[in-house]
């Protein structure tokens, strides 16, 4: 550890808070200093009042926080009075001396016993060193690394070091995750390295990172396209990420974590970078990008479709409405015909008798009429499917570029799914 540099792991109110003395109120010391029958028997082995305080002051302060702490019996002044009170029928009581430091790690490994904790040993460092290595494919992010190990701490009943312990083994353990992160990295092959390269490489002043991040503003051809082009770029290196990153043993959540990184840090900052920890930033970066990309992709299909359906719907209830007001104008006509009809001239020959009719009501009309008369009613679907006909230019331009690129397939229930990222 003399040659790194300790990570920061909490800030000081942190620190104090996890490391502090507990200071009870009165309720807590109710239930703190309350004993069992084993620990009342455990206080008959100390032969005076002051070495009995004190153990029962530390077993109430460890069952509080799992932890040991060094005071005087003026520091825990409440507390004391509290005890010498309760157990001893005391109301004031002046200890003079303190307790010896072989008194104190007796009573120390008694309450370790009582509780069944584990004794600091280095097989136990062995042990949270390990663990920490794996919290860290899980939980990238110190703190949260750290929030989990004082879980892992207190499930197994582990003793919690002290803060420059902690920071030893979690900085360890970090140059230990990277070094491992980066042998494997150094394993990809050599042209999606310089593909992961290039992301960062300036060129006209502006990278291909800034082009990717850069978000669809809008539902536009232009936009669109844009976003077909991004993912068409991306398709290679996503696949190669969906087969490679699994074999880092990281978590999503840590995949999502580098990905952050190489999505908020400026490309100048990622290129300070070692090479292996520029290609893991980038690799998670595309592994989440290309999704989102397509997600984008999916919205903007959905969106121009609905647009589409809704000018359908339009066109067709226009459509409706023009041929039922057709059919009420030329009601007076039918009446007309149907009058003329009986009382027409008799003699009239084919011809003649087409010639008159039709001056009543026009050829065209009886066709209509007739439907409505049998009831029928009009064909919106076949409405819109004109409309979908003279909409071919909208396809062209806003779904067929998409379809392309990300393909649709029916399920066993025949219904319409994307197919799988």
């Amino acid at each position: 550890m003399t040659n790194l540099k300790r990570i920061y792991l909490l800030p000081e109110a942190e620190i104090s808070d996890l490391y502090a003395r507990p200071v009870f109120n009165q309720n807590e010391q109710q239930l703190y200093f309350e004993l069992t029958q084993v620990e009342l028997d455990t206080l008959g082995q100390f032969g005076t009042i002051k070495t009995k305080v004190h153990f029962i002051l530390q077993l109430a302060y460890f069952k509080a926080k799992n932890q040991f702490f060094s005071f005087t019996f003026d520091d825990a002044r409440a507390d004391v009075d509290y005890v010498l009170a309760r157990f001893f029928k005391k109301t004031d009581g002046v200890f003079q001396g303190n307790i010896t430091r072989q008194r104190i790690n007796q009573q120390k490994q008694i309450i370790l016993k009582l509780f069944d904790y584990q004794t600091r040993s280095m097989e136990q460092i062995i042990q949270v060193e390990a663990h920490i290595g794996e919290l860290l494919r899980y939980y990238p992010k110190v703190h949260d690394a750290f929030r989990q190990l004082l879980v892992y701490l207190d499930n197994q009943k582990i003793v919690i070091p002290t803060y420059r312990s902690l920071q030893d083994m979690f900085t360890q353990s970090f140059v230990n995750e990277r070094d491992r992160l980066d042998q494997l990295i150094l394993l990809m092959p050599l042209g999606q390295q310089e593909q992961l390269s290039e992301l960062i490489d300036r060129e006209d002043g502006i990278t291909k990172l800034n082009i990717i991040r850069a978000d669809q503003k809008n539902f536009t051809y232009t936009a669109i396209s844009a976003e077909v082009e991004k993912a068409l770029e991306l398709e290679g290196l996503y696949k190669f990420a969906k087969g490679f990153l699994p074999t880092l043993l990281l978590s999503k959540n840590a995949i999502r974590y580098y990905a952050d990184i190489a999505g908020q840090y400026a490309a100048s900052r990622l290129r300070r970078l070692d090479k292996p920890q520029q290609w893991l930033h980038g690799l998670c970066f595309i592994y989440y990008r290309y999704q989102q990309i397509m997600d984008n992709l999916i919205t903007s299909f959905m969106y121009h479709t609905r647009a589409i359906t809704v000018d359908a719907k339009a066109y067709a209830k226009k459509a409706a409405g023009e041929y039922h007001s057709g059919l009420v104008v030329d009601l007076p006509k039918l009446a007309k015909f149907l009058k003329w009809f009986p009382s027409r001239k008799s003699g009239l020959d084919h011809d003649e008798l087409n010639q008159a009719a039709y001056k009543i009501l026009p050829e065209g009309q009886f066709p209509a009429l007739a439907q409505f008369l049998q009831g029928s009613t009009f064909d919106t679907k076949a409405s819109m499917r004109e409309f979908y006909l003279k909409s071919s230019r909208s396809f062209a331009l806003y779904l067929r570029p998409i379809y392309w690129l990300y393909p649709l397939y029916f399920t066993k229930k025949t219904t319409i799914s994307w197919r799988s990222l």
